[in-house]
């Protein structure tokens, strides 16, 4: 089951299911030790020499009296130097003339401190939040303090054809916070239903950049997973209630997906001698959305290593992490599990995982009217008119090599199309011929290969 591709809530409609995280006014407020934010101080002066107080608030992400207090201490011991700016340099906005016009830089012992920050932790960002923080902060967004009506889940599914059959099922699943099995043929749909569950949770969560966790920075926020609803520019407001921490980002709930590439590693804080970055694990940067496995079977480890990863964290909603350095954490498993498999569930794992699940949902082909629909609403999206007897050619292939109606099927046969119209020059109508051909080059010889991807 599939849709035409549908954004989701408007971006005004996602409101923060979290009160916002305030804006720390005191080092005991940050719940990170001092030292660590002045080694990061350190780095950003190293990276961007020359900074002012306001871009190093803005670039750490802390309270500009925190930052001039750190500078201080550091001056005391000669590892920063101070430079005034020529008089006609631009002063930012919202910025008295004399705090503005003061430049920060390292000197030549603060610069060796730096590279000794640097050698043990490359983080550079905004300053980081304590575990307690994050911890408190994830289960306070945890989805399963709002329930998710079946309101909310038609409209996440509006688009997908048959979704009728999955509304009942979808919803209670989601309430639930345990984890989902999808199964059925390739091309059923499976994947594409998994991304749009995230659309029935009209939300939206605080994501941090960093988590300080045993003596170690660890990343979490990532572009490539997370969707911020605002840019750093829109959160600069200057009124002191408008604002809340900037350790943090207010994003959509994330959505991460990984398939047969995934590893044990990326289940793993990752560091390498080679980024010298702390990043955080798959599962953790999913936290308070979605992590969906596809593939189930397909990756390089076996698949009895790859469940009995996730038994704990299933069962008491919490994770054990190794650090690089041998030492562990614990972090909050709050998010929805689902894995997706073209594999019969029996054969991939045993009775007792397959009992830990808390939903299996099978997805089936689309009936013959939805998977007719499907075809007229994706080839009208791609300017394409369909010739009335390309369904009766189209079935009768279908019969013919006893392949399903794959919601997949018609977006993949109908770019064909559309290429063999362009190439050729004709109009843009989907003939028999035509589908002919497509269904010809799609599928390999013996009519199904296509339909298995």
């Amino acid at each position: 089951m599939t849709a035409a591709y549908q954004d989701g809530l408007h971006r005004e409609e996602l409101i923060p299911q979290a009160d916002a995280p305030k804006v720390p006014t005191s080092f005991a407020d940050l719940g990170v030790p001092k030292v660590v934010l002045e080694n990061l101080l350190l780095k950003h002066l190293a990276a961007y020499p020359k900074s002012d107080i306001l871009q190093l608030t803005k670039s750490m992400g802390i309270n500009s009296h925190l930052i001039e207090e750190m500078l201080g201490d550091l001056r005391k011991k000669s590892k920063v130097e101070v430079f005034q700016a020529a008089p006609d340099s631009f002063i930012s906005q919202g910025s008295s003339s004399g705090s503005a016009s003061i430049r920060y830089a390292l000197s030549e012992s603060g610069m060796q401190d730096a590279d000794m920050a640097f050698a043990k932790d490359a983080y550079l960002g905004p300053a980081p939040v304590s575990l307690t923080d994050y911890d408190t902060m994830v289960k306070a967004q945890d989805v399963r303090t709002r329930v998710v009506t079946k309101d909310d889940v038609t409209f996440a599914l509006q688009e997908v054809y048959g979704a009728e059959r999955l509304i009942g099922v979808i919803g209670p699943a989601i309430n639930s916070g345990r984890a989902l099995l999808l199964y059925g043929d390739a091309g059923t749909g499976k994947t594409f239903v998994a991304t749009r569950i995230l659309n029935s949770l009209n939300t939206s969560v605080y994501i941090p950049y960093a988590v300080y966790a045993a003596g170690n920075i660890i990343k979490v926020f990532s572009p490539q997973h997370h969707k911020r609803l605002n840019s750093p520019e829109d959160e600069s407001s200057f009124v002191f209630k408008e604002q809340f921490d900037r350790r943090w980002a207010l994003c959509e709930r994330p959505s991460i997906q990984v398939g047969g590439e995934l590893t044990m590693d990326m289940l793993e804080v990752n560091h390498t001698e080679h980024n010298r970055v702390w990043i955080a694990p798959l599962q953790m940067m999913a936290n308070n959305g979605i992590f969906i496995i596809d593939d189930l079977g397909r990756q390089p480890m076996p698949v009895d290593t790859l469940l009995n990863r996730w038994i704990v964290p299933m069962e008491y909603f919490f994770d054990h992490l190794a650090l690089p350095n041998g030492q562990q954490v614990t972090i909050p498993f709050i998010l929805t599990l689902a894995f997706s498999s073209n594999l019969d569930p029996e054969s991939i794992a045993d009775p007792a995982f397959l009992r830990r699940l808390g939903y299996k949902i099978q997805f089936y082909p689309l009936k013959e009217n939805e998977y007719r629909a499907l075809w007229e609403k994706v080839a009208s999206g791609r300017q394409l008119s369909i010739a009335e007897p390309v369904f009766d050619t189209l079935f009768n292939l279908h019969s013919q090599h006893s392949v399903g109606f794959y919601p997949c099927l018609p977006k993949d046969m109908i770019g064909i199309s559309r290429d063999i119209i362009a190439f050729e020059e004709t109009a843009p109508t989907i003939t028999p011929e035509i589908v002919s051909r497509a269904w010809e080059v799609y599928f390999t010889a013996d009519g199904k290969g296509g339909g298995a991807r």
